[in-house]
């Protein structure tokens, strides 16, 4: 029974990630705006779980390890859409945040670190409040 659950689980996983592909891609229903806020609300949630998982543990798993890389796989591709030209001191801030969180996922699968997650915690969680309270103006 148990491993009906963990194909369950992993079917609904699939399924949320296709309806996100068929928004983003096929059906261009989602802004650059609203890309950016599921990217950071899937920053936000995966170090969540990240952190849940370590205190579960009270050490750094081979699962804590594999979602600290999916957290610099997030960070990195927000990384990648700034706009160092016309961004200026906003991007090269918003760059060096990121590669703290980055920092972070590294200390964990390098050196099973864990004093690096709640400061990247909470700046993930400011980065998206911030983009979400931005202005309507601003949006896509």
């Amino acid at each position: 029974m148990d491993n009906y659950s963990e194909i369950l689980e992993k079917e609904k996983k699939l399924t949320k990630k296709e309806n996100l592909v068929e928004d983003t891609i096929t059906t261009d229903k989602l802004t650059k705006h609203q890309i950016i806020s599921k990217m950071y609300e899937g920053l936000v949630k995966e170090i969540e779980a990240l952190k849940s998982e370590l205190f579960r543990d009270l050490s750094v798993t081979n699962a804590s390890k594999e979602r600290a890389e999916k957290i610099s796989k997030i960070a990195f591709t927000l990384q990648t859409v700034l706009d160092m030209e016309k961004g200026q001191d906003i991007a090269a801030n918003l760059n060096w945040l990121y590669r703290y969180i980055r920092f972070m996922s590294k200390r964990i699968t390098d050196n099973e670190c864990m004093n690096t997650v709640q400061p990247a915690y909470k700046i993930a969680v400011q980065l998206k409040e911030s983009w979400d309270a931005m202005p309507e103006k601003y949006k896509n």
